[in-house]
């Protein structure tokens, strides 16, 4: 799935978007706080995955997350990624003119969509932005989104968990096909561009 946002980008989330994670799914539940895994930088860039491996839920642990042989199709890993359009491409060297939100597979559990709009909100509600959901051809302010998708909204983590659950038995894991775009348009900016030269501090 992915969510383009715009705005103001001269505002930082940088120090706000640790706590993202207590929104997407909880702070602290059964006296264990969540557990995901993350990565991010001060120029809009933040990637975030729900563990599901951890011991905070314990009905992850007898899920059948099992997708074929592949051990990589499976629903135990949902990357939720905020960057600027052209970051990836361009390995951070250029910017597009809006952030994109987009997650590793095409449909996603109801927690993760949940965690998706979640994390599309804070984002927008700190830049002053707006939210499009179909690649850029309209917008919608932040009360139209959470209007428009209330009843995801609404549900709090266990609800989503117990949907996801019976989601697991049935969905398809397809990769989001962006990925594949964006990394042939990787390969071409590196092959035209080169690859980046870091500073020694950098490396």
């Amino acid at each position: 799935m992915k969510l383009y946002l715009k705005g103001n980008y001269e505002t930082s989330i940088y120090q706000d978007c640790m706590e993202y994670p207590w929104k997407m799914w909880f702070k602290e539940r059964k006296g264990v706080q969540v557990g995901f895994s993350y990565a991010r930088d001060d120029d809009f860039y933040f990637s975030v995955s729900l563990d599901k491996f951890s011991s905070n839920d314990e009905r992850w642990g007898m899920a059948d997350f099992r997708v074929g042989n592949d051990p990589w199709a499976t629903f135990k890993y949902e990357d939720i990624n905020l960057n600027f359009v052209d970051s990836y491409e361009s390995d951070g060297r250029e910017k597009g003119n809006y952030l994109r939100i987009i997650t590793t597979h095409k449909d996603i559990l109801t927690v993760d969509k949940r965690a998706l709009y979640i994390m599309a909100i804070e984002v927008a509600s700190a830049i002053g932005g707006h939210i499009s959901e179909d690649d850029k051809e309209t917008w919608l302010s932040i009360e139209e989104f959470k209007t428009k998708h209330a009843d995801l909204l609404h549900l709090t983590y266990d609800e989503a968990v117990d949907i996801s659950l019976e989601e697991i038995k049935v969905m398809k894991v397809i990769d989001e096909p962006l990925w594949e775009e964006l990394d042939r348009k990787r390969e071409e900016y590196i092959r035209i561009h080169g690859e980046v030269e870091l500073d020694d501090e950098d490396e």
